[in-house]
């Protein structure tokens, strides 16, 4: 008896003694939204704003060097067979040399992955989900 209270004893300890919550699996689409529109310490020239190439405008086009993403988590679930809306814009956003969408050059900001934490893209793919 002495034997089962010393681990039950044990184990609530241990479970009193966990480590920091994990950041957050989902994103943030208010927090993407500012990311998209202001990027990432634009004083210090370091990763430009999305609205900088890209336009967000339902049922027109427009004048922009990178795609209208308005509707792109419609679009964005037929581009690659088997990646979900979210895994391709991960993809696009970290390797955007990985796949050209057609009538566009590759001259997207290849270095998103230098400045943006984990949870920034988690964030920004958020917003686009919502566009």
């Amino acid at each position: 008896m002495a034997y089962l209270m010393t681990v039950m004893t044990f184990l609530l300890l241990l479970a009193g003694c966990t480590a920091a919550p994990p950041v957050a699996e989902t994103g943030v689409a208010e927090r993407g939204g500012q990311l998209f529109t202001q990027g990432q310490n634009q004083d210090q020239n370091e990763a430009p704003a999305c609205s900088t190439c890209h336009q967000v405008v339902s049922g027109q086009f427009g004048f922009s060097i990178g795609p209208n993403l308005a509707g792109i988590a419609e679009r964005a679930a037929t581009r690659m067979e088997g990646m979900s809306s979210a895994e391709y814009l991960r993809q696009s956003i970290l390797e955007p040399h990985r796949y050209i969408v057609s009538g566009y050059r590759d001259i997207m900001y290849p270095d998103y992955r230098l400045h943006f934490s984990d949870q920034d893209i988690r964030d920004l793919i958020a917003y686009l989900l919502t566009l």
